[in-house]
């Protein structure tokens, strides 16, 4: 009978079981690099050229003349001959001479409205006025006169007909002079720029009174 499996000191004496190795293990693998995040927006726009302004493809409003009313072209227009008729020949000076035999001798001179004095000054100042209230009433909508163009217009067209007409009756150098018996004889006619300032300032008259009544009807 046996006794093997019963004996301690043999259990003792036993060789220990093997330790099993381990399983090999896998190194880990490298953490991949983070991705680079993309440039700001604002960098990249900052690199592109501004865009270019945008242009109106609109025309330019343009003045239509054609919607003038004529009252309007009659009083400035004549307030423009108004204003260059001072410049024109108002009045002829002329002397004659009488010599023996029944023979004379004349000579002629004529001279401009500025030149004739200060009369002459003022109408070319009112004629410069009138145009300038058409101008603003024309073109300037954003100013606003504290009068209608058209009496201010009238107004001073009127003023400028008073002292053209005044012109007129008191020719400078006074009446026709005599000396020497009849032999020398000086005179001052009206020459024809001043019945030209007087037709103008009816024109600047009657088309600034046209103009007021298309206003108000």
């Amino acid at each position: 009978m046996s006794t093997e499996g019963n004996d301690p000191a043999a259990g003792e004496n036993a060789a220990p079981a093997p330790t099993p190795e381990p399983a090999p293990t896998e190194p880990a693998a490298a953490p991949e690099p983070a991705p680079t995040p993309p440039p700001a927006a604002a960098e990249s726009t900052a690199a592109q050229p501004a865009p270019a302004p945008p242009q109106s493809s609109a025309p330019a409003a343009s003045f239509d003349f054609a919607a003038v009313p004529r009252s309007v072209w009659i009083s400035a227009g004549g307030a423009l001959i108004l204003l260059f008729s001072v410049f024109f020949s108002w009045y002829t000076a002329t002397a004659s001479v009488t010599v023996p035999g029944g023979g004379s001798i004349s000579r002629s001179a004529s001279g401009s409205g500025w030149d004739s004095g200060d009369g002459a000054k003022l109408v070319f100042l009112l004629a410069l006025v009138i145009l300038v209230v058409w101008a603003i009433d024309l073109f300037a909508d954003t100013v606003n006169l504290p009068f209608p163009a058209s009496l201010v217009a009238l107004v001073l067209g009127a003023a400028a007909l008073l002292v053209c007409v005044i012109k007129f009756f008191s020719k400078p150098g006074g009446p026709d002079l005599s000396t020497f018996g009849g032999t020398l004889h000086f005179s001052v006619s009206v020459a024809w720029g001043l019945y030209v300032a007087i037709l103008a300032s009816i024109a600047v008259i009657v088309g600034a009174y046209m103009h007021m009544n298309e206003t108000s009807s």
